[in-house]
């Protein structure tokens, strides 16, 4: 005679457990999840969302249950994360674990834990002594007193949930379990555009206005920002290095545009600029790494403490270093082939010869006002919701870049370079009178931007129902740790409703 199956959690949650949200939250969801789980990698961005969601309505656990039959990755990667939790890191090496779910060999988890900025000496030396293993396995016996038997198996409030797991049903059920009136209303709407307002992206950035559908609000803006430099803080140094170096042999593509235009309209500044814009608009609208655009929305992340100082400068050098390096091997194959005409030639060349009589400093202005150019570009991208709008912004302001004859230093790199090459001038000489006072003028004019427009004006409504001092770093990891906070951002769509009954 089969015995029916436990409905009740058997093991209700104590301080041994990894929790996310306040202890007196109306709703607890206690997931028993594998980090080799294809259905619960799935599920991973599901839960992100909810959680951005409800925010301190819900406490969410998590409890390894790995399944090491069939899938052999499982029990390590949950003893990775329980390392990384002895060092404070937990939810951490959890998101990067389900974030890079094909790949958890154990060089790929000393990977992650270097990243991190974990002591991988303690690291290795927990996962190769199995410190871990016990601890992993109580969760395992806390699963098997439930009836846990599959991935992911989730309880609301103790008792078991069953529905599909799928966004609706399972926040519909937390909802009804903390009689969130107005969430189940939402719920219940069939109306697309209320479904879209209330939709969020994995990172819980808004995916539409909370007063205005198609208008963001500056704090809203803000938010995504926030999303985005989350994304790029938390990437590899493969994956930034790699995507930098395919952005900088892109940039080849404006140049040569621009050395072409000018060669055809010599004494006209704003035609010879009409196809400058054509490499940042593979690169931006492809998602590339560009030092400028794609490593300015991190700085939002140091302003609000939510990253470290070192954590910005590490995405900034290994951006700029394959960036400089991808722009270099592009202009070398143009000055050493015939793919320019002689005019184009000779008009590529002049760039540099021309900042370099301009002066240092006239150099580093007219690289600060494009650094303020390129930022509106960060910013304004960050407001728009159709790929349209993106076009025409990324092409307007870059041709006002090299129309206003202003400075790019990625350009600057290629153009650099292609000088060098065919001049034969000092390589230190163009570094000093030309590429550098770019570099600052653009990063000195773009973090000014972001500061006072990014920033400064959403000071009082930047996480409106988060604890402000629960996010932010001390003072002395943001000078000098390797850690970042994820800001989970919040809802702006308020459920008064929901309000009334928490």
């Amino acid at each position: 005679m089969s015995r029916s199956r436990v409905s009740t959690l058997a093991s209700p949650v104590h301080e041994r457990d990894h929790t996310k949200g306040p202890d007196d939250a109306p709703v607890t969801l206690v997931e028993y999840g594998d980090y080799d789980c294809p259905s619960c990698s799935d599920l991973y961005p599901i839960l992100r969302r909810i959680q951005d969601r409800l925010g301190n309505r819900l406490r969410f656990v998590f409890r390894h249950f790995p399944l090491s039959r069939v899938h052999p990755h499982a029990q390590r990667a949950a003893e990775a994360a329980e390392a990384a939790g002895s060092q404070g890191q937990f939810w951490q090496m959890h998101d990067q674990l389900y974030e890079h779910q094909d790949a958890l060999e154990e060089d790929h988890l000393i990977e992650y834990a270097a990243e991190l900025g974990l002591d991988t000496d303690q690291f290795k030396q927990e996962l190769h002594e199995r410190v871990h293993k016990q601890r992993v396995n109580q969760d395992v016996q806390s699963g098997t007193r439930s009836d846990v038997t599959g991935t992911p198996t989730f309880f609301i409030n103790g008792e078991r949930y069953e529905g599909p797991l799928e966004f609706d049903h399972l926040l519909g059920a937390l909802a009804e379990a903390g009689g969130f009136l107005g969430i189940q209303s939402q719920l219940d709407s069939d109306t697309p555009a209320l479904r879209e307002t209330i939709d969020r992206s994995r990172s819980g950035a808004p995916a539409a206005g909370a007063a205005i559908r198609d208008r963001f609000s500056s704090d809203e803006i803000f938010q995504r920002i926030v999303a985005s430099a989350d994304e790029e803080i938390d990437s590899s140094t493969r994956e930034l290095f790699f995507s930098g170096l395919a952005a900088g042999f892109a940039i080849t593509l404006t140049f040569l545009g621009h050395a072409v235009g000018s060669a055809l309209f010599p004494t006209n500044s704003f035609l010879s600029a009409v196809l400058y814009p054509l490499g940042f608009l593979y690169i931006i609208m492809g998602r590339y790494q560009l030092y400028t655009e794609n490593t300015l929305p991190p700085v939002a992340l140091v302003l609000t403490r939510l990253t470290s100082v070192p954590m910005l400068f590490r995405v900034w050098l290994i951006v700029l270093a394959g960036n400089a390096i991808g722009a270099g091997l592009g202009a070398f194959a143009l000055a050493n082939s015939h793919v320019l005409s002689p005019a184009a030639m000779r008009a590529g060349a002049e760039f540099t010869r021309h900042g370099i009589s301009l002066g240092w400093w006239d150099v580093f202005l007219k690289a600060l006002f494009a650094g303020w150019l390129v930022a509106g570009v960060v910013w304004l991208d960050h407001a728009a919701r159709d790929t349209v709008s993106r076009f025409l912004l990324i092409y307007i302001v870059f041709y006002m870049i090299a129309g206003a004859e202003l400075y790019h230093v990625i350009t600057a790199v290629c153009e650099a370079f292609y000088f060098v090459l065919v001049s034969g001038a000092g390589l230190f000489t163009v570094f000093y009178e030309f590429w550098l006072p770019v570099l600052l003028g653009n990063t000195i004019g773009g973090v000014v931007l972001v500061a006072l427009v990014n920033y400064a004006q959403t000071t009082e409504r930047r996480f409106p129902d988060r604890d402000r001092q629960l996010l932010k770093l001390s003072w002395s990891d943001w000078l000098f740790g390797q850690r970042t906070i994820r800001p989970e951002v919040s809802s702006f769509v308020e459920d008064n409703d929901a309000d009334s009954n928490d």
